[in-house]
């Protein structure tokens, strides 16, 4: 809700159907709001004092306020009558709001909205335009005093807006501070908007561990630099509570960037009242009971080669040893303990197992949590406590057991390993690989490794040149054919330990062209791919041919092969918007592609198999 503006100023933007449907959504699953009364502010002064004063005062035509906002708060709605408000941000110019604020009925707060409407039209057309800003002040007074109450049971503040596709991504600063600016109490988040319809979730948990929202409190959404003099179209911005489970909310991004639609390679885990029973900062160590389901779904997931981790709001040296206590800890990796996002724990897992987002699952007990998750990170599949019961028949988690998944866990530790040692010594990346001693074998395609084969082309996503995926039968096929189609297949060791099969060619030998490529993040950046393609381009100078191919086809998530082909030296060929050819000469060296050592046991293994 927004105070009264001082002249008739109406905008509805035209929305796509996917934003009209997703700003009413939002509506539909809250049972509570707060309707800050939101009004136009400065960053650097304090009108109306400062008109006489500032240097920087413009005043706008239609009203002859300080054009902090470009037109001031433009008031719209979508077709289906959800309230809206664009705003065109100026240097130093900000939403500013004041609490605390109770929480409202969605019909009140709408019979609120439209008693606004009513009596600031009638301000503005009825009354004298000499005492127009007085009563505009009078009503905007009555409106934030009847938003206060000293109840506030929010689950969560919510933010959305939308962008025309041709402003790009700008962010925006959410700040909620104490209103007197004493003591060390002080929340911030960024907002970031991309084109089209957007939404942030922040729980009210995040704020209340700084901020006591029951005493008086501002709270500012302010530009960055790239933000101002764009419209943004802004929706609900309020405390709310939810009605219905937020995870059930769709999301915006397309089906294809969904949660749930790779394979689950990491899961992870909240402990209160869904690792274990009970609250340990309330209970203590001592009141906490395992849920008995829960050990036998972690060692299955362990079994099946999914990774998991930990994401849980609770200090860290009592949750590791409660995990410790129930036998638990072994099967964490990097788990995130502390106070910040779950979200943010979640993107910090990501980055050290260096693998996507969109593989992820997360499960926790509370809906807020999920949404947090589920807004911050939509393509993180989000699940409940509740579906425990039926967890290992998802089809996220339908992947191959191999001899590799059933030892995957054990690969990243030792990968963890490798980290903290390079960490602690005191030479450059590369020469630390260089004694790690790492040795890639390479092999053909065999019985003995098909299924392992088979997984990879399954579960590579990121570096999965072609964006194929093949059956095992099509695996076959290849394996027995007589023709000049040929697999190959890489394992890796060091001294750390083993990585097992990381990679898989299918490569056309009469014509030096590599149909797919895939290979496990695991090993990237260690420079195997450098070693396997410098390899890979020996042999075919060696069969006469002066250049070498690799078949491309974008994919939602294999950018970082083109990034890879790239640094080792291919130039790409389109075919078309989507697909292509990647192409480099077979004599041009490699650069370091000598840090990893490479046996050829081609002819040396008469299975085939590696040896």
């Amino acid at each position: 809700m927004f105070e009264s503006i001082d002249y008739p100023n109406k905008h509805n933007p035209e929305l796509d159907e996917n934003a009209r449907h997703r700003f009413q959504e939002l509506r539909e699953a809250i049972t509570g709001r707060s309707q800050i009364i939101w009004g136009e502010h400065c960053s650097e002064c304090a009108a109306p004092t400062c008109y006489a004063a500032c240097s920087f005062y413009a005043p706008r035509h239609e009203d002859l306020n300080c054009g902090r906002f470009a037109k001031g708060i433009r008031k719209g709605n979508t077709p289906g009558g959800v309230r809206l408000a664009t705003i065109k941000f100026r240097k130093w110019g900000k939403l500013q709001g004041k609490g605390p604020v109770g929480l409202k009925s969605p019909r009140y707060a709408e019979r609120r909205e439209k008693l606004d409407d009513v009596v600031s039209d009638a301000i503005s057309r009825w009354i004298p335009s000499v005492a127009v800003r007085r009563f505009k002040r009078r009503w905007n007074k009555h409106k934030i005093d009847s938003s206060s109450h000293p109840v506030f049971r929010a689950d969560a503040f919510v933010i959305e807006g939308w962008l025309p596709d041709a402003h790009g991504s700008l962010s925006l600063t959410l700040t909620v501070m104490p209103a007197d600016e004493t003591g060390d109490g002080l929340f911030q988040d960024n907002i970031d908007f991309g084109p089209g319809y957007n939404r942030k979730i922040v729980p009210v948990a995040d704020i209340t561990r700084w901020v006591d929202l029951l005493q008086p409190y501002v709270i500012k959404i302010e530009p960055l630099e790239n933000a101002i003099g764009k419209d943004i179209t802004f929706g609900m911005m309020e405390f709310v509570t939810f009605g219905k489970r937020v995870d059930e909310v769709p999301s915006s991004r397309p089906a294809a960037a969904q949660g749930g639609a790779a394979k689950a390679k990491c899961v992870v885990w909240d402990l209160d009242n869904t690792v274990w029973r009970g609250t340990l900062a309330e209970d203590g160590p001592e009141g906490l009971v395992l849920d008995e389901r829960v050990p036998g779904i972690i060692q299955e997931l362990d079994r099946r080669g999914i990774l998991q981790s930990v994401a849980s709001k609770n200090d860290m040296e009592p949750a590791l040893s409660a995990l410790e206590a129930f036998g638990l800890t072994e099967y964490f990796l990097y788990p995130q303990i502390g106070w910040d996002p779950k979200s943010t724990g979640i993107r910090r897992i990501a980055e050290l197992l260096d693998i996507g987002l969109d593989t992820f699952v997360f499960i926790d007990d509370q809906p807020f949590e999920r949404a947090e998750v589920h807004e911050r990170l939509p393509s993180v599949a989000v699940l409940s406590e509740a579906d425990l019961p039926t967890l290992l028949e998802n089809t996220l988690f339908d992947v191959p057991v191999t001899a590799e998944s059933i030892s995957r866990r054990s690969m990243y530790q030792a990968e963890q390993q490798r980290k903290s040692t390079f960490q602690s010594s005191s030479v450059d990346y590369v020469e630390f690989l260089r004694g790690c001693d790492l040795v890639v074998e390479a092999s053909v395609l065999s019985d003995t490794v098909m299924e392992r084969a088979h997984e990879l082309s399954q579960r590579t996503n990121q570096l999965n040149v072609s964006g194929r995926r093949y059956t095992r039968d099509e695996l076959e096929a290849y394996q027995a054919s007589d023709d000049s189609l040929v697999g190959y297949i890489f394992s890796c060791r060091d001294r750390f330990g083993n990585y097992g099969i990381i990679a898989m060619c299918l490569l056309d030998e009469d014509k030096a062209h590599i149909e797919s490529f895939m290979m496990s993040c695991r090993v990237q950046r260690k420079r195997v791919e450098q070693a396997i393609f410098s390899w890979l381009a020996s042999r075919l100078a060696g069969a006469g041919f002066d250049y070498m191919s690799v078949q491309y086809k974008q994919t939602s998530r294999n950018e970082a092969s083109v990034r890879m082909l790239e640094e080792l030296g291919f130039s790409y060929r389109p075919n078309g918007p989507q697909d292509g050819v990647f192409v480099r000469s077979t004599h041009d060296p490699i650069p370091e592609s000598d840090v990893v050592k490479v046996l050829d046991r081609i002819d040396t293994c008469d299975s085939g198999a590696v040896c």
